[in-house]
């Protein structure tokens, strides 16, 4: 199990019951569907890519749109991230992002 910290990932081996000092790269966000894809996404809207469980992180892209609220992997190549302005999809493991609804922003 893991979690987002603001000193990085933490890492539970026993079903949550205590955690490891968060360590390496601080996300937003985590999501994955299989242990060689889990993806994070940091404050700044990098998506990083791990294939070790978290040990290691490559960074993919920088995705468009503003702060990320959002992350959900699909599957290994298909992420879903919500922003500021709206809501982008990549289908080939967070290389490129298509915006797949905008957001709105109105003013009272």
């Amino acid at each position: 199990m893991l979690t987002t910290t603001q000193n990085g990932i933490a890492k539970s081996t026993n079903g949550g019951k205590s955690f490891s000092r968060g360590a390496g790269p601080v996300m937003a966000c985590l999501s994955w569907t299989k242990p060689d894809a889990l993806y994070g996404i940091d404050p700044t809207g990098a998506l990083h890519r791990s294939t070790d469980g978290g040990a290691t992180w490559k960074k993919t892209a920088t995705v468009p749109g503003g702060q990320p609220q959002a992350l959900i992997a699909v599957d290994a190549n298909r992420v879903l991230i919500a922003t500021q302005d709206g809501i982008y999809e990549s289908r080939d493991g967070g290389k490129t992002f298509t915006q797949r609804l905008p957001v709105t922003h109105t003013t009272d």
